[in-house]
């Protein structure tokens, strides 16, 4: 088997940026390697510039899935920083049905990676009835990597992923299967995934507007430059006024002229 050198390395990372926006150095592809490798080694690809003509010339969509995959991180988990779920059903959505402006609340998940988030709104909305009640909401995750969506739609998690849901939302809403927990199918079938890439202009002006937006932990992969792009998308896909959450690593150099900052250390914006 093959290695990869440095120059090929550089390639590699600029080719994953033009794709994908993702930002990594040959330093860290150095250390993905391995995985790199393991998805050359699946594909049959004998060397570099094989798998450079099969990418750039080709366009084999399941290679560039999978190299995707190998390189970013996808671990969630229920229930992750749950102190923002709190905020979106006791100050947010309340916010909406006190103004009485809307009547349905669209909610983009962005990235949305295997489900975990999306559905994790889902549940923390069903601890709060009137929220139901009063509003119709529509929940919405998209992710570039065509795995995660499909693991997404089918719903079905391990135990890890589940460890930090409460007992009761795990048992009312969750059938174990072997050493799995599927979500119930009616939760399932309320929420809708995508597979959109963020600075595809054409794919996020079909998602339409929304107004809530989760984005937690992507913006980590991006350049400077990219996390503006990346601002600038989020401003356009909200309504005015509308939410943003971010992950405690992604709010640098957030532009004052876009969101202005509601709750201090609990990374929520709103749309100026």
């Amino acid at each position: 088997m093959f290695t990869l050198k440095d120059d090929e390395l550089q390639k590699l990372a600029k080719f994953l940026h033009r794709q994908s926006g993702l930002f990594l150095s040959a330093q860290k592809l150095q250390r993905l390697k391995r995985k790199i490798l393991d998805v050359f080694r699946e594909h049959n690809i004998e060397n570099f510039s094989n798998f450079y003509h099969r990418v750039k010339h080709l366009h084999e969509d399941a290679l560039i899935q999978d190299l995707i995959s190998a390189v970013t991180i996808n671990e969630t988990y229920f229930w992750r920083e749950h102190a923002q779920f709190e905020l979106l059903i006791r100050e947010v959505l309340p916010d909406y049905i006190e103004s009485k402006k809307l009547n349905t609340v669209r909610i983009l998940v962005a990235p949305c990676s295997s489900g975990e988030e999306v559905y994790s709104v889902m549940l923390a909305i069903l601890t709060k009835p009137i929220l139901l009640e009063k509003l119709n909401i529509e929940l919405v995750g998209v992710d570039i990597d065509s795995k995660m969506i499909e693991k997404a739609k089918r719903g079905l998690y391990s135990k890890r992923s589940v460890a930090k849901l409460p007992k009761n939302l795990l048992e009312t809403y969750f059938t174990k299967i072997g050493e799995f927990y599927k979500i119930d199918d009616n939760l399932r079938k309320n929420a809708h995934f995508e597979q959109v890439n963020i600075f595809d202009a054409e794919a996020t002006l079909v998602l339409g507007k929304f107004d809530v937006l989760f984005s937690r932990n992507m913006l980590i992969y991006f350049n400077e430059q990219d996390k503006q792009r990346s601002f600038e998308i989020f401003y356009n896909l909200l309504h005015q006024k509308g939410y943003l959450f971010l992950g405690h690593a992604d709010a640098n150099s957030l532009k004052k002229e876009f969101f202005v900052p509601l709750k201090k250390g609990k990374h929520l914006y709103k749309k100026v």
